[in-house]
């Protein structure tokens, strides 16, 4: 028996995994190459000014296509890299169920916070993302993050390949006790993290 219940599951839309809309993937493969160029080019004004009439284009195109958050497909499809959400780094979820999530990809430039290693922030929104997909793939939605805690062992590098691996540990009530780690080709353990999340009530949002 749960503690939320109709269509809003504690204020929430009850949303699922949604079928890959053509053109998402190569759209959002477009968008994460530009973020790796914004962060990795000089160019001179009048390139500055070109790129941006060019954005300020494809902003105006996809302007009258709002949708509501229920409806929009960006987070959802498991099949694109980041579920086609182009601020997700691009990892693909390889192995989910009640006993935890198996999730693969690599970093880009645009996630570098100094000599080529991942921005130490990258990486609690990774694992932020991959407890999502812990609970979810345990069935125990709909749920906020209460904390999160992450050890850094090792330097985490951008363009290779690595692998995490989450689970829950145990859970008390409403609260969701998740441990996970990232790791090396190699097996080598880059980081880890423990945090709680938290089944809302039927009245929280």
């Amino acid at each position: 028996m749960t503690e939320t219940a109709g269509d809003t599951r504690g204020g929430f839309p009850d949303v699922g995994p949604l079928e890959a809309p053509p053109g998402l993937d190569r759209f959002v493969s477009a968008l994460r190459r530009l973020q790796d160029l914004t962060v990795s080019t000089k160019p001179d004004l009048a390139t500055w000014d070109a790129a941006t009439d060019h954005i300020e284009r494809i902003c105006a195109l996809m302007e009258p296509h709002r949708v509501s958050e229920i409806d929009a497909p960006a987070g959802r499809v498991l099949e694109i890299p980041g579920l086609g959400h182009p601020l997700m780094p691009p990892w693909t979820l390889t192995e989910a169920g009640p006993d935890g999530v198996a999730m693969a990809g690599h970093f880009t430039q645009s996630h570098v916070g100094g000599n080529h290693a991942v921005h130490g922030g990258m990486i609690p929104l990774f694992y932020d993302w991959l407890f999502g997909m812990v609970v979810t793939g345990a069935d125990i939605r709909p749920t906020r993050t209460a904390f999160l805690h992450v050890d850094y062992r090792k330097i985490t590098p951008i363009d290779e390949p690595l692998t995490a691996h989450g689970h829950i540990e145990r859970i008390e009530g409403r609260k969701v006790f998740i441990a996970a780690s990232m790791k090396s080709s190699g097996g080598a353990t880059l980081t880890e993290a423990t945090g709680l999340m938290v089944r809302l009530l039927p009245h929280q949002p």
